[in-house]
């Protein structure tokens, strides 16, 4: 399987996690070190971004990618695109318009997502 299909899947099953609110799935394809910026600038790590999952404060409810590009360099890949993301934050519906990068390293168990920034795309 190339590097490309497995981080597609890799990023499939974080998508499907997210919105399934799957958390154990989720977590083990999140790396213990990981650094998560949100397009408001908020930075979590796992443990906080899994937290805000589990409590209820973020709730994906539909999340969609598109204009990916996937670049490979050894054991570890960058994850370029646009993500558009239905969510409840703080029981308020929000709808995000984002440009992504993320980067994922290949390790004993398998992929795992490291990084990830977002910036909003402006509404014109």
């Amino acid at each position: 399987m190339s590097l490309e299909t497995e981080i597609q899947a890799a990023e499939d099953a974080r998508y499907r996690a997210m919105t399934s609110n799957d958390l154990a799935a989720l977590g083990a394809l999140l790396g213990d070190d990981l650094l998560y910026t949100h397009s408001s600038a908020v930075t979590d790590t796992k443990a906080s971004y899994l937290e805000s999952l589990r409590s209820g404060k973020v709730k994906y409810l539909a999340a969609r990618r598109d204009g990916v590009s996937i670049r490979g360099y050894g054991d570890t890949a960058v994850v370029h695109g646009h993500a558009q993301v239905e969510a409840e934050l703080d029981g308020g519906r929000r709808s995000l318009d984002n440009m992504f990068v993320n980067v994922w390293v290949r390790r004993a168990g398998g992929w795992q997502m490291v990084h990830w920034a977002s910036t909003a795309i402006p509404k014109q």
